[in-house]
Parts: C-alpha cells; sequence; structure tokens
C-alpha cells in the first residue's frame, strides 16, 4: 500500500518539474567554471549525452579496454561520497520512491527518473527511466540505495534503449567510504558569477523535467566522478598503441596516465571534429572567442592568452581549466586543427593556477619551453 507521504510526493511531482530550472543550481562563473551550488566544492561539465557516450566509446577503443564496469564504480563512489559529505538526509520509511532530494538531485543531473519496479525480502527491482548514460545510472542509484538500508549489495541488469532494470540483493561483503580524491581547490570568492550565460538561453525542458540544450539532452558530470574513472581504469591500461598516441605531450605524467589523458583528449578531438564547427581566426584574440564557445559555456574553462610563436601557425595557449585537463586540449586540439587543416601536436604544462598548451602542425612540433614565456 502506498505511503501517506509517497501520495503527497508523487502529487508534488507535477509542481516540481513546473518550478524546475537547471540553471538554478549550476552556477556559471566569469573563468570558465560551473559550480554546483549545492557542493560548492565540486565543478562540472556540461556535456551533451550522446557526444559522451561516443567519447567514452572512443576511449576504449583507443585503450583496447572495456570500461563499463570502471564507470559504474567511478559513479557510486562519487555518489556515496557526496552523500556522506554534504550529510543528505533519507525518509525515514526507507523508501526510495519517497526521496526527494536524490529525485530532484537525478533531474539537475539530467540522469531520468526511478521507481520501484518489484521487490520481496529478498531482492528489489528498481526501474530507470528514461536514462541519459547506462553506467552512471546504474552507479548512482546502486549507491544511493545502500546510503538509504546503510548496507552493500551485489546487483545486475538489462536495459533497453530507454529502460533499466537494475536488481539488487543484499551483500556480506564490506567495503570502505570512498575517499577524498586530491583534486586541486580553486578559491571562487574572489570571481565574478555569471547569471546570464548564453547556455541558457537555448534551454527547454518536457513535461517529465528531463531538459534540452538546443534540442540535445546534456549530461551532468561532476570532476570528481571524471577523476575516480581515471583512477579506476589505470590499473587495467596495459601496452597502449592507437594513431594519434605520439602527438600529446602531457609533461611528467608517467607513462599509464598519459597513455590515458591521450585517449581521453584524442576521443574529445575526434568528436568535435565530427561536429563540423566552423573555426574561423583571424587574428589571436579569435581564439578567446574560441573558448568562451567551445569551452567556458560547458565548464571547462577559458583562454586566458592566445599567442602565434614563430610559426605562425604555432600557437601557444594560457589556459584555466576546472576539469579534467583532457577534455579542454582535446577540444582545443581539434579546435587548432580545424582552423588549419591539418593534423596538430599539443604540449602541455602547468605554471601555478594556468595551463600552457602549444599546439603546432604535427610534422614539425618541438616541445614546449617554458622559458619562452614572458
Amino acid at each position: 500500500m502506498m505511503s501517506w507521504f509517497l501520495k503527497i510526493f508523487k502529487k508534488n511531482k507535477r509542481n516540481l518539474i513546473k518550478d524546475f530550472n537547471p540553471s538554478n543550481r549550476w552556477i556559471h562563473y566569469s573563468n570558465g567554471a560551473i559550480l554546483d551550488k549545492e557542493d560548492k566544492s565540486q565543478t562540472v561539465w556540461i556535456v551533451d549525452s550522446n557526444w559522451f557516450e561516443k567519447w567514452f566509446f572512443g576511449i576504449e577503443e583507443r585503450l583496447g579496454l572495456i570500461l563499463g564496469k570502471m564507470l559504474i564504480q567511478a559513479s557510486s563512489e562519487s555518489t556515496e561520497y557526496s552523500l556522506n559529505t554534504n550529510k543528505i538526509l533519507t525518509p525515514k520509511n526507507k523508501d526510495i520512491e519517497s526521496w526527494e532530494k536524490l529525485y530532484v538531485d537525478w533531474m539537475y543531473k539530467n540522469f531520468g527518473s526511478f521507481s520501484i519496479y518489484s521487490q520481496n525480502s529478498n531482492q528489489i527491482n528498481l526501474m530507470i527511466n528514461n536514462y541519459a548514460n547506462l553506467y552512471i545510472c546504474i552507479g548512482s542509484l546502486s549507491s544511493a540505495l545502500e546510503y538509504l538500508n546503510d548496507i552493500r549489495y551485489k546487483f545486475h541488469w538489462s536495459d533497453s534503449e530507454t529502460n533499466i532494470i537494475l536488481s539488487l540483493q543484499s551483500s556480506i561483503d564490506i567495503f570502505p567510504p570512498p575517499n577524498s580524491l586530491k583534486i586541486t581547490n580553486y578559491d571562487f570568492s574572489r570571481v565574478k558569477k555569471d547569471p546570464n550565460s548564453d547556455l541558457w538561453e537555448i534551454l527547454s525542458i518536457n513535461e517529465e523535467g528531463t531538459w534540452f540544450i538546443q534540442k540535445s539532452r546534456p549530461l551532468v558530470i561532476s570532476n570528481d566522478l571524471f577523476y575516480r574513472f581515471e583512477e579506476k581504469s589505470l590499473p587495467f591500461l596495459k601496452n597502449t598503441h592507437f594513431e594519434r598516441l605520439s602527438d600529446y605531450d602531457w609533461g611528467d605524467l608517467d607513462t599509464h596516465r598519459s597513455n590515458w589523458w591521450t585517449a581521453s583528449a584524442d576521443s574529445a578531438r575526434k568528436q568535435f571534429i565530427d561536429s563540423s564547427h566552423h573555426i574561423m581566426i583571424r587574428e589571436d584574440d579569435d581564439w578567446k572567442k574560441v573558448g568562451n564557445k567551445h569551452l567556458k559555456k560547458y565548464g571547462l574553462g577559458g583562454i586566458i592568452d592566445a599567442e602565434s610563436l614563430d610559426n605562425f601557425e604555432e600557437i601557444l595557449f594560457t589556459i584555466e581549466s576546472f576539469f579534467h585537463p583532457s577534455i579542454i586540449c582535446g577540444i582545443l586540439l581539434a579546435c587548432w586543427e580545424r582552423a588549419y587543416g591539418k593534423k596538430g601536436k599539443l604540449f602541455l604544462t602547468s605554471e601555478e593556477e594556468v595551463f600552457l598548451v602549444k599546439i603546432s602542425p604535427a610534422h614539425d612540433s618541438q616541445p614546449l619551453n617554458i622559458n619562452r614565456v614572458s
């Protein structure tokens, strides 16, 4: 029998959707970051869900690995860490359908919706409707149920194009709560908010609360989730070879991490190239406009400066990055390749709170000499 609270909650869903606006939570800053208003330590990337899925398949292809399980684990740990850190309250009746905070969280992240499909003394079956990403949604919802009931679960699932049946059984396994990742913290108190980001000018929301940007469905990925995905993947890397492996230089990174960053960046480069964006550069300052349109709008950071070097096509960028550097570097290289119509090579190094990125034609590239920067 449906509880009194659940009846009220389901009745209020329409009002939740009616008053819902994702820009209330995802706050743009003038330096190109997007912060989570509910968790100010977290920067996020707002990315088209199909773009992200193709990027994911691209990194799997380049590394020669199946990484779905790693993304599930990363999503699960990131969800658990956020719930623990922010001390999120749960419904007293332990009914996940009546957990309004979680329901609204999924709306803001554009994950989809969930409900109890069936349950008995041994197993609970949850249905995820209209999911944005199979692995992220499975990891997030299974972790939320563990947090709700304070027990671990083992699970399996079946899926179609639009729905997932997630079946969970209690487990005797004991896992410690996830640790904090050592991601560099940035002081945003000195940075202006940008409440008028043009990202939200092309926002639409359907009657189910799913939201779209230019008719494409975004997905909100936290920096914490992305870095956890990297860390989960690294132990499985072997000797890696793919076409553009030598076109990225990450400085002092060890071989496995460097290969992961390269696979991530090159998959992002390929997805951007396939999107057929037009990049027109007449002078160095035009690069800042490119950064505003393709990086800053989505929370990846921005281009502070762009300087043509000895070779006109060789550009030194000074960038601020608030998401994983591989994504901004892959998109930046794609912009350069679209602008000049040739393959480029990218070198990355850091200096204080910024990154220095040099992009040159691939055939005559030289490593980035930090002493050239005045």
